[in-house]
């Protein structure tokens, strides 16, 4: 599948974009709903280009994303009102779970990225859990929050044994994931950002990869590596740099939600070697090939790993 960029997908790509950065760079609760709202409408355009019939997934998403901001702006009109305050960050706190798919309301991010093309799949499990992450990690670090971290981290990695597509697989993985990036947020900003920027570059090599999937697709040892790269990045093993992020995020957060986790990104690296080892050793039989450009281009990612890697344990060394 090759992605034919539009005029209109790439109009409802910078809405989508502008939609999160103002939301993000608001000072009001007003500015945050404003500005996902104008996300969701570039967002629902992107996942129905030229009219396409692409509808379960949108139906599904806008019910979702819709429900979520109702319960904000419900938030923000307590919050304008003086009403209780406990009432106050629940309304925005459920509107934030909803949005960011974060247990209990986990259910549909499966479902939609299954339903999705290799692209909005890519979106969904990446940019459209930045805003919503940054503030449910801001204004709520109870309880009731670190239960919801605790079984993201349990349903990721339990759930992810039972896929047999890629999709249900970086869709389970991502609640593994969304656990760590919000246990992130509890003690610094900066290394949530780190560890995003690491999870969605992981999560774009598979996609990519599996998005240019044809007939060939097994032959090529440009894909089968960066697949390969990719799934190994997301499972955190070293010397991979998500390794490093889990590191980071462990030795910065004093809170028992974090052994949930780790027990979560433990059991998921069973379907992470369960899929590199089908990859490399079960109906693979043909050798890989590389050309010399090829070659090259892995070596580049290969050392912008490594690079990441050190620099990150440098920053971190003198850091403490």
């Amino acid at each position: 599948m090759i992605l034919v960029i539009t005029p209109l997908m790439f109009i409802s790509f910078v809405i989508v974009i502008l939609g999160s950065i103002v939301s993000i760079s608001s000072g009001s609760w007003l500015g945050i709903w404003l500005g996902m709202e104008i996300n969701l409408i570039g967002f629902i355009l992107l996942m129905n280009p030229e009219g396409m019939c692409v509808v379960e997934p949108c139906i599904k998403y806008f019910v979702v994303q819709s429900l979520g901001s109702a319960f904000i702006l419900m938030g923000f009109i307590c919050n304008e009102s003086n009403m209780s305050m406990y009432l106050n960050y629940s309304l925005l706190m459920l509107g934030l779970l909803m949005k960011s798919g974060v247990f209990p309301f986990h259910g549909w991010v499966p479902s939609v990225v299954n339903s999705s093309s290799w692209f909005v799949s890519c979106m969904v499990l990446t940019w459209q859990k930045l805003a919503p992450l940054v503030f449910l990690g801001y204004i709520y670090h109870g309880v009731s929050l670190l239960i919801s971290v605790a079984m993201m981290a349990l349903i990721g990695g339990v759930g992810g044994l039972n896929q047999h597509s890629v999709r249900g697989l970086m869709a389970y993985s991502s609640f593994v994931h969304t656990s760590w990036m919000l246990i992130a947020l509890f003690s610094s900003f900066f290394i949530f950002i780190i560890y995003w920027l690491v999870y969605s570059m992981s999560v774009g090599l598979v996609m990519w990869a599996c998005a240019k999937k044809n007939k060939f697709y097994f032959k090529s040892g440009l894909r089968v590596v960066e697949v390969s790269l990719g799934i190994f990045m997301l499972s955190g093993l070293p010397p991979f740099v998500g390794f490093l992020c889990k590191i980071l995020v462990f030795l910065s957060v004093q809170n028992v939600s974090i052994f949930f986790c780790i027990l979560g990104s433990l059991i998921s690296l069973k379907f992470y070697l369960s899929f590199l080892y089908n990859i490399f050793f079960g109906s693979v039989q043909n050798s890989y090939y590389l050309s010399p450009l090829s070659y090259s281009c892995v070596l580049l990612l290969i050392y912008l790993n490594i690079i990441a890697f050190v620099l990150l344990g440098l920053w971190f060394f003198f850091s403490i």
